[in-house]
């Protein structure tokens, strides 16, 4: 029987709990979002880094190698001073993020990767613009799962858990090939933590509708107040990209890289806020 948990905030990661599973990190608003993003868009791969100091050095190293490189880090809902990019989805269409590498550097998310890739044998980056994809490959891979939830500045976020939950469903829909009653969950081989259980309530109540969590989330009404409400409708589409970022070990100096774990599998958008083929 596959279990299934979900850890609500990255403070509460304990890389020895995640020893043999395969830990799936959500940080919606926006650095997963923007991943998927650019993974599909042409991007070669993401270079996820905790500190500002260490994203301006890996870029350095990447560029002294030849590698075109996109600089890109938030801090606080806004682009690090000096930094090209910020942690927009939308400012990696084709056109920018094609052939590069990302260097990417965020509050909540990149940290929360690190310390995921720490414990667990296998890492992937999820948000509900792919997270039939990630379902899918949880269900390939067959080992138990640990969904976390990058949360907000140490708290509890509506959005990472919503997604989480969305994956928690996908899934139960590829076991049982349907849309099963909520009574049927035990009949199926899965052994659900009371807060997967939760987020897989909240990911029903939102399904028809995953925007409106952003509008009450609190996260996502801040960066609304900051002028992002169009990353927010970008981040709020379900299922629209078949990627899957898969964190692997770098080389040299970098600690990880991300790449599409299909690399010819992407679904790439030709102008802003256009969907790409589902």
């Amino acid at each position: 029987m596959k279990i299934i948990d979900v850890i609500p905030v990255v403070q509460s990661i304990n890389p020895e709990d995640l020893a043999g599973r395969t830990a799936v990190v959500f940080d919606v608003l926006r650095a997963t979002s923007t991943m998927a993003t650019a993974l599909t868009n042409g991007c070669r791969a993401v270079v996820p880094v905790v500190e500002v100091e260490e994203a301006r050095q890996a870029a350095a190293m990447l560029e002294n190698k030849g590698i075109p490189v996109l600089l890109a880090g938030e801090r606080g809902g806004r682009k690090v001073d000096g930094f090209p990019h910020g942690n927009s989805p939308l400012e990696f269409p084709p056109e920018v993020a094609a052939g590069k590498t990302l260097v990417l550097t965020t509050s909540n998310g990149t940290r929360a990767l690190a310390a995921a890739a720490r414990g667990a044998r296998t890492v992937l980056a999820g948000s509900l613009l792919n997270a039939r994809a990630v379902a899918g490959e949880l269900l390939r891979l067959g080992q138990d799962i640990t969904l976390i939830c990058a949360g907000s500045e140490g708290r509890f976020s509506l959005e990472d858990t919503l997604a989480a939950g969305m994956v928690v469903l996908e899934l139960v829909e590829l076991i049982s090939g349907n849309r099963p009653e909520e009574g049927s969950l035990k009949l199926l081989p899965l052994d659900l933590s009371d807060l997967t259980v939760t987020a897989l309530h909240l990911a029903r109540a939102y399904r028809d509708n995953p925007r409106a969590a952003f509008d009450h989330s609190r996260h996502g009404r801040r960066l609304a107040a900051m002028g992002l409400a169009d990353d927010l409708d970008w981040c709020a589409r379900l299922n629209v990209f078949p990627v899957v970022p898969v964190v692997k070990p770098g080389e040299g100096d970098l600690l990880s890289v991300i790449t599409n774990r299909d690399e010819n599998n992407t679904g790439r958008i030709t102008q802003k806020g256009s969907d790409p083929p589902s």
